[in-house]
């Protein structure tokens, strides 16, 4: 740990000691963050990263940090159990609690393969909640006005890179990112994947919500379920349950909106974005690291195709990426 942190961290009264023990954690790119034990107790820091760990160049404002608080702090007033518990917080970091024992990441147990749909079902039921809770509520969105913060490190590096790259798709990709930031209709978080869930029994907890913004609810059910498509490509041609995953949150996500919003539209919206999204996940700033060239090929040919053809059905679309893995008998 950076000496002139360590020593921000102990002037602000956490508890650290010369014995105390310090583990980098990873699977993040956007901040740094230490497991912590020391006086019997286990805790996490994050602080965020002015400079993304990617490749490319990714600079983004630290003041994201606060976001996270805010949503942490939000989400735990009705949903207490579906987030880590803040501990303390400081100029540019917080503290919150470890979570270790009992609990599995999604991401790993998906690229194990282990396919629950109980998992997509507590996943759905959890988005569709706090979507739910903040739907049209002005308060929420002025807490939540976070438009240069979800356009640094969304907008921008998935949606405008991409549109960089591939100029035959280019308009739709653009037209679909203004769309996106005129779009406030609830809070989302905006990483919503699994490798931000942690699972505990029928207990999920939601991490790294700093790219909280008031905005689609599309784009979460999209950032979701375009990795469940991925990890689908990951496995393929073996057959897996990944299918009935996506179809098991969007049906529970859906029970937990009815008759407060439009679903059809919403899936309508979701469709237009979900293959912009694994364009994206292939060719933005942060590809996904576990496909090798021939998978990333099939998602990029996929993903433009049904970019062109402007398809708004969401089922189809998840259907037709589906038979496409059973068929590609060319991936080992």
């Amino acid at each position: 740990m950076n000496p002139e942190f360590l020593e921000q961290l102990a002037s602000d009264g956490i508890p650290i000691t010369k014995t105390s023990r310090f583990e980098l954690l990873t699977g993040g790119v956007s901040s740094e963050i230490y497991r912590i034990d020391t006086v019997g107790k286990t805790f996490v820091v994050k602080r965020a990263l002015k400079k993304l760990k990617v490749q490319s160049d990714w600079f983004a404002d630290v003041s994201r940090n606060d976001f996270e608080i805010k949503y942490l702090e939000y989400v735990s007033q009705f949903l207490p159990e579906a987030v880590p518990r803040l501990l303390g917080k400081g100029q540019g970091y917080f503290v919150m609690e470890f979570l270790d024992k009992g609990f599995a990441n999604w991401k790993t147990l998906l690229m194990e393969g282990e396919f629950q749909e109980s998992h997509a079902r507590e996943a759905g039921k959890l988005l569709g909640r706090i979507h739910q809770y903040s739907y049209s509520e002005n308060v929420v969105a002025e807490q939540f006005n976070s438009l240069q913060n979800f356009t640094q490190l969304r907008i921008s590096p998935y949606l405008l890179r991409c549109a960089e790259r591939h100029p035959l798709v280019a308009r739709e990709i653009l037209k679909e990112a203004e769309r996106l930031k005129s779009t406030n209709e609830c809070l989302i978080h905006g990483d919503y994947s699994p490798k931000n869930i942690l699972i505990s029994g029928k207990r999920l907890v939601i991490l790294d919500c700093e790219v909280a913004f008031y905005g689609d609810a599309a784009f979460d059910i999209a950032f979701l379920s375009s990795h469940l498509l991925l990890k689908g490509l990951y496995h393929a041609p073996r057959n897996t349950n990944l299918e009935n995953l996506v179809s098991t949150f969007l049906v529970t996500y859906g029970k937990q909106r009815e008759g407060f919003q439009d679903f059809q539209k919403l899936q309508k919206r979701t469709a237009i974005l979900l293959p912009m999204l694994l364009l994206a996940r292939v060719d933005g700033k942060s590809p996904v690291e576990y496909l090798d060239p021939d998978r990333q090929a099939l998602a990029r040919e996929f993903a433009l195709k049904q970019i062109v053809e402007k398809n708004s059905e969401l089922q189809d679309i998840i259907q037709t990426w589906f038979k496409k893995l059973k068929n590609s008998t060319y991936l080992n």
